[in-house]
């Protein structure tokens, strides 16, 4: 295995002594959990999904993190929709008294100040609200509650060096953006703006550019007026991280491989670790129980063969988006070779751990259904690997016939093979990283000594034979 960069190395020594006396809640019911929950796991951390109804019944009152994730196919709707009122209020109750909430994209929209035709479709939203910062891209339309600046990697820097979230973190670096909201903290507020929005690169693609034509990106904006992308504020006697961006997000095609923006996000679980409950607790021996994972196995190595063949199937994708600085072909290509060996990879990992003993709570890693009508969110692997068999099927479904014309870069999301299958983190080939990592932690919470089965670092590919 590749040997860990030093920005990691020394954030783990950091963050290993503290974690296992933190107690971390990571939201079930909604979105895209699993790289936060692999970062938890690998820094030493046990992250726990905690689901809305167990928020609703006052479970966060045993913890001291929240983190909630970007969104699924419904973005900040989906989120929301299973909290309703109480859960809502449950999440502003348990900060006031001393919580920490970190949201990510879709997950840092909830708590901010959102814009009144959202708040009017959305009611519940207004029983979420922590922080008085307004939305630098808020918008009536666009999707759902915002203007998209984009998706890919953008340049960010450091607007407040002193802050505990910017502790050891480069004054400029890179980030993944993935549509999220950017915000315009008001001087009269306590909010600060931690980081803010520098610049694009090739791997960016401007909303506006995501299909021809369009007006002057959003995106360039954002970077004139010096809109954050990061905030962080107190509510009561706790406090709420928003990371319009996503820190834990790795940079390769799937998402994968991460680098120092993840320090932002071990930098909030460090300072919450200061003012833990239970800071230094060493965890309790629980029970274990023998895992099959055969199934689960069996599953992903036959959707690495359906990637594989795919890879050079691709349908008529002239007028299909632009996603992370790569024309619609090129992302297909590259999207499903990675996901055929990442699946081959998260098999052969699992295949070395089967019949292994596993903590007793870590169970739900393996097999866990999401309450009905769920969008995205925590489930266990045997469901990970049913969901991206059933993408590859409606994909190769609609492979048979001419693709839609598309007239959004998010449109016909369960009829364009390309979205089915490659274009975002909630594809196939996205389900597919989220199942490596989902493995990792699974296999990081039970004590192997293997290497995880997807790439650890920017830039990189790890093989594992």
């Amino acid at each position: 295995m590749t040997a860990a960069p030093a920005w990691w190395t020394a954030l783990r020594a950091e963050l290993a002594p503290v974690l296992p006396g933190l107690r971390v809640a990571v939201y079930a019911s909604g979105g895209a959990p699993y790289h936060h929950a692999a970062l938890i796991a690998q820094w030493g951390g046990t992250p726990e999904p905690v689901s809305a109804a167990q928020i609703q019944a006052g479970d966060l009152a045993a913890y001291d993190v929240l983190v909630m994730p970007g969104g699924g196919l419904l973005g900040m709707g989906g989120l929301l929709a299973p909290l309703g009122v109480r859960g809502g209020e449950a999440i502003r109750d348990w900060v006031a008294g001393g919580g920490l909430y970190i949201g990510s994209c879709a997950g840092a929209y909830l708590p901010a100040t959102v814009p009144d035709s959202f708040a009017a479709q959305h009611p519940a939203i207004t029983h979420l609200h922590l922080l008085d910062v307004p939305l630098a891209n808020g918008a009536d339309a666009g999707l759902g509650g915002l203007d998209s600046p984009g998706v890919g990697v953008l340049r960010a820097a450091v607007s407040a060096p002193h802050h505990w979230l910017t502790r050891n973190l480069p004054l400029h670096f890179e980030v993944v953006h993935y549509n999220g909201p950017c915000f315009t903290p008001l001087s009269v507020t306590d909010v600060t703006a931690v980081t803010r929005v520098e610049g694009t690169g090739a791997a960016f693609t401007p909303w506006e550019h995501s299909l021809p034509g369009g007006e002057f990106p959003l995106v360039y904006r954002l970077i004139e007026a010096q809109a954050a992308n990061v905030v962080s504020g107190a509510h009561g006697h706790g406090e709420a991280v928003l990371f319009g961006s996503h820190p834990e997000f790795g940079f390769d095609v799937l998402q994968l491989g991460w680098g120092e923006a993840a320090r932002l996000f071990g930098n909030a679980l460090l300072h919450q670790a200061g003012h833990a409950k239970r800071p230094g607790d060493a965890p309790l021996d629980a029970p274990r129980v023998t895992a099959d994972l055969s199934a689960v196995t069996a599953d992903l190595e036959h959707a690495s063969e359906r990637f594989a063949a795919l890879v050079d199937r691709a349908p008529e994708l002239g007028g299909a988006p632009a996603f992370q600085g790569r024309d619609a072909p090129a992302l297909w290509a590259s999207s499903l070779a990675e996901a055929a060996t990442l699946t081959a990879d998260t098999a052969a990992y699992l295949r070395a751990l089967h019949l292994m003993t596993v903590p007793a709570g870590g169970a739900v890693w393996i097999d866990h259904p999401g309450a009905p009508g769920q969008d995205y969110g925590f489930v266990g692997l045997r469901q990970l690997a049913t969901h991206i068999l059933a993408l590859l099927d409606q994909a190769e479904a609609h492979l048979r016939s001419p693709p839609p014309p598309v007239t959004s870069p998010y449109g016909d999301w369960d009829q364009h093979a390309y979205h089915l299958l490659a274009s975002t983190y909630l594809s196939a080939a996205g389900l597919s990283a989220s199942a490596a990592l989902a493995a990792g932690t699974l296999g990081t919470l039970s004590g192997t000594l293997l290497p995880p089965p997807h790439p650890m670092f920017r830039p990189e590919r790890i093989p594992h034979d």
